[in-house]
């Protein structure tokens, strides 16, 4: 569908998409988070999916954000970050 102008009104129609891009990359990330290199994927993750819920992409925001979770609390990496580690 093109973007004419309505020759009566003057005005432009505009289609605008969603795309779920954002949310299903917070995902992605916090599944790598769980298994692979926390340190990195779970804060990326972390603020992919605060983005996704503000884009009101709720049900993809809120998987990562539990996963982000799992994600944390399994990695001794993450957890000596926090300062949370066993001694």
């Amino acid at each position: 569908m093109e973007n004419v102008p309505n020759e009566k009104t003057g005005n432009a129609v505009v289609v605008k998409e969603s795309s779920s891009a954002i949310g299903i990359c917070a995902l992605i990330f916090a599944i790598l988070g769980i298994f692979i290199f926390a340190i990195l994927f779970v804060p990326l993750s972390l603020i992919l999916s605060i983005i996704a819920v503000v884009k009101k992409q709720y049900v993809w925001g809120i998987c990562a954000i539990i996963l982000n979770v799992i994600a944390a609390l399994t990695s001794p990496t993450l957890l000596l970050a926090l300062g949370l580690a066993a001694r």
